[in-house]
Order: C-alpha cells, then structure tokens, then sequence
C-alpha cells in the first residue's frame, strides 16, 4: 500500500513537472499551463485509445476499427510534439497549431456530414474558446469570423446542392456514443474556462498581494520622508535660530560696546585719580573712588556675562531669579533705551524663582523688549514709556511687556508668531523673533504667549508659564 502511494506521489510529481512552464512571463506562463494540461490530457486519452485498439485488434482480429493503432500513434507523436513545443517557451506557435489542428476536424466534419451536425458546432466553439484564451482576443475575433463564414459557405454550397455530405446520420437511430463524445466536447470547454478563471483569479491574487505590499512600502516610505523631513526642518530650524542670534547680537553690539566703553572710562578716570592724587586723598574719598571702580567692574561684569548668554547654545537647567533676568537684559538694552529716549518701567510683587533654562527667558525677553523700543521708530510722542511687570498667580508666573507705539494691524496680528513674518526692514529683523518666543515659551516653560494690540495705541505681549521648582538642589545639564 505504501509503495503504491510512493508511486502515485511520484507520477503526480511528474505530472506537475510536465504541465508547469518555466517562463519569467506571468501570462505567458498562465497560457502555457493550460495548453500544457490539454495536452497531457489529450495524450493520456490518445495512450488509453491505443491500449483498447491494439486490445482489440488482438483479441479480434477481424475486427473492423474506425481508427487504426498507427493513426493512433501519429495523434499521440502529434500532441507529443506540440507539449515539447509549449515546454521549450514556443506557447503561441503550439497553440496556433493546436487550433489550427481542431480547425481541420471541425472543417472536415462539416464537410462530410454537412452543416447542422452538431458535434462540429462544438468543436468550432471550442476552438474560439481557446483562441481567446491560449492567443489572444485579436486572434478569437479571427478564429470567430473564419469558422463563421466556413459555417456559411458550406452551409450555402450545401443548400445549393453543389456538394452533397453523408446526411444519413439524421435517419438513423439515436446513438449514445455521438452524445458522449459532445459531452466530452463540453467538458473541454468547461475545463478550458476553469483552468483559465483558476490562473486569472492567481493572478489577480498575486496583483492584490503586490498591491498592499506597495501600499506599506509607500506608506513605510512616507513615513521615513516625514521623519526625514522633520529632522532637516529643525536642522534649518536650529542653523537658521543660530543665524538669528548673531544678527541680534549685532544690532544690540553698538549699545553693548558703548556701555563698556562708557564703564571701562569711568574705572581708568577713578583708578587715575586714585594713582595721582593718593597722598593727598583721605581714607574715605579713597574707599569712594575704590567703590566706584569696583561698581564700574561689577557693571562691566553684568554686560559679559549677558552678552555671553546671548551667544551660547547649550541647555542648562538651573535654578534663578526671574526678577534679576529680567533686569540683565534691561540693562543689556540701556543703551538703545537712551538714544530713543524710551523710559523702560519694571514692575514686580516679589522675586520668583525658577528652575529652568535662564538663557531661554533671556531670549524671549530680548525679541518683545526689542520689539516694544522698535515700535516708537515712527512714533512722535513725547512720553515714551515701555511697561515689563512681573506677578505670580498661584503655582503660575505671567510677565507682560506693553508698549503704547505704532501697534498691530488687525490683518497682521493673526500672523505675528509665524516664522519669518516681520513687517519690519530686513536690517531690524528676519521675522523669527516672536516665532522663537513662542516655541521657547510652550516647549521649554510649558506655558502660553499671546497678543493684544491696537494701531497707534500699543501693544501688549502676555507670557504665562507654571513655576517650576528645583529637584532638592539636583542642577540639571544637557549637551
């Protein structure tokens, strides 16, 4: 039993290895495998017939056959040599044979028992069946119009008596055999049709498979574009912030430089006078002139080290006073203060402490106090004043900046916080100030800015963030 299993398995092996093609072409492939089958089966059919005609023969050998075993073995070398054909990649040609092969016997049959029998209806049906399916649909439309009109010719020689087929099929007694060789008919057709749906409906499968892996490769892929994208855009977010800070580092180094001039003055004229006059100073002018100069050092001090926070670009969280950054940057922008005789008022409840990074706040309160002394370039008023308060409310701290200059235009004000917006001149600004408050203020305090402003009335800038506390004296830094 298990070695006639072994050797069913085997001959099914074969079998597949006989009917599959070989060709990259997925049509062609599919077309291959159903004339391949056909074939196969035509062959088996062709042996089987063989077995019972030398059978016969054998056994009766005055037996009168319709067939002889030696047209027997030529449809069986025939077929044999159309399934090579299709096995060595020449589909088209073996099947043009092929059909050109049932051509001959639908032709014949017509031609002999006229043009009503049956079984050659079927055979020229199943003839544009597979042209459809084996070829091509130029070659079924071809297949249809020359069976139609040998259908028509015959049929109209027929009519006129020019020839005469054998009719006397149609008197004589129903034969079964004549009904299974058109039920045989049909099941070709049949089996071409399922073996074509079969392939197509793989095919389609296949299509549908490659379809949704497309779709996850772009989905994949766009992905990678967005995150790729998102990494340039801060890369150029980053260079274009750094580009940003040396442009206001420039505007604001005339006034830095003429405070540090204007210190640096007043510590060599105190040191002088010191010097020249120290014999003849009394211990209290001495400890005045001492004091001034060390004033003048600590002032001095104050400016660098603003000025150096303004240039770094590192993150340090540290505990600080929100009041005393404030002042640092005031006086920072003292100078600019005074050429445009702008009064800068600083209110606050009380001092508040902060762990956060103080450079970040130094930012945002350089660009809306920048912006506030901007907003009188075109003002006449006498009173120029620019008013920072500081309070806490609860757990939260909101510091406000308003100016009472040229204002906002209402079309304008929805856009001031977008990157790159000014109204201003390329010399005053790139339009990344207020940008560069907002995302400061909502990503490194967590908090909200916002905007009231009304033209030639003034301008008013909100910061609202929670206050933060230090973790138990822990300083926090990050590269």
């Amino acid at each position: 039993m298990l070695l006639a299993l072994s050797y069913f398995m085997l001959f099914l092996s074969n079998i597949k290895k006989l009917v599959s093609s070989k060709s990259s072409n997925k049509d062609s492939a599919r077309r291959a495998f159903i004339l391949n089958v056909l074939l196969l089966g035509l062959i088996i059919l062709t042996l089987v017939s063989f077995i019972h005609a030398l059978v016969a023969c054998i056994v009766d050998l005055n037996a009168d056959s319709s067939i002889s075993p030696s047209m027997i073995v030529i449809f069986l070398a025939f077929f044999s040599f159309l399934l090579f054909l299709s096995k060595k990649g020449k589909v088209n040609v073996s099947a043009g044979i092929f059909i050109t092969f049932l051509y001959c016997a639908g032709f014949y049959t017509v031609l002999t028992w006229g043009a009503d029998v049956p079984q050659a209806l079927l055979i020229f049906a199943l003839i544009i069946v597979m042209a459809g399916i084996l070829i091509n649909t130029v070659f079924a439309f071809a297949a249809t119009s020359l069976t139609s009109i040998t259908l028509l010719v015959l049929s109209f020689l027929q009519a006129e008596h020019f020839y005469t087929p054998h009719t006397q099929w149609k008197a004589l007694p129903h034969n079964f055999g004549d009904t299974v060789v058109a039920v045989v008919t049909l099941a070709v057709i049949a089996l071409v049709s399922w073996l074509f749906n079969r392939e197509s409906e793989k095919a389609l499968k296949r299509a549908r498979h490659s379809e949704a892996a497309l779709k996850r490769y772009n989905d994949e892929l766009e992905v990678v574009v967005q995150e790729r994208t998102r990494e340039l855009q801060q890369i150029q977010a980053e260079q274009l912030l750094q580009l940003y800070r040396f442009s206001e580092f420039g505007r604001m180094s005339s006034g830095l430089f003429h405070d540090l001039v204007n210190h640096l003055s007043l510590i060599s004229l105190n040191l002088d006078r010191l010097n020249d006059k120290s014999k003849h100073l009394k211990q209290q002018e001495i400890k005045q002139l001492l004091d001034r100069a060390v004033s003048g050092m600590n002032r001095l001090e104050d400016f660098v080290m603003t000025a150096k926070k303004q240039m770094q670009n590192q993150e340090v969280l540290q505990d600080f006073s929100l009041r005393k950054e404030i002042n640092q940057v005031i006086k920072l922008l003292s100078y600019k203060e005074k050429k445009s005789q702008i009064k800068v008022l600083f209110h606050y409840e009380k001092d508040i402490q902060m762990f956060a990074n103080p450079i970040k706040l130094t930012q945002v309160m350089t660009n809306l106090i920048m912006n506030a002394l901007d907003a009188y370039d075109d003002s006449l008023r006498e009173d120029k004043r620019i008013v920072i308060s500081l309070i806490q409310r609860g757990a939260r701290a909101r510091i406000t900046v308003q100016d009472f200059g040229s204002g906002i235009s209402t079309s304008h004000l929805p856009k001031v916080f977008d990157s790159l917006f000014t109204t201003k001149s390329f010399e005053k600004g790139m339009g990344l100030g207020l940008s560069i408050c907002r995302d400061i203020v909502e990503k490194d305090f967590q908090g909200k800015i916002s905007v009231e402003s009304s033209e030639k009335k003034g301008t008013i800038f909100t910061v609202d963030f929670p206050i933060r506390k230090s973790p138990k004296g822990k300083i926090r830094r990050s590269a």
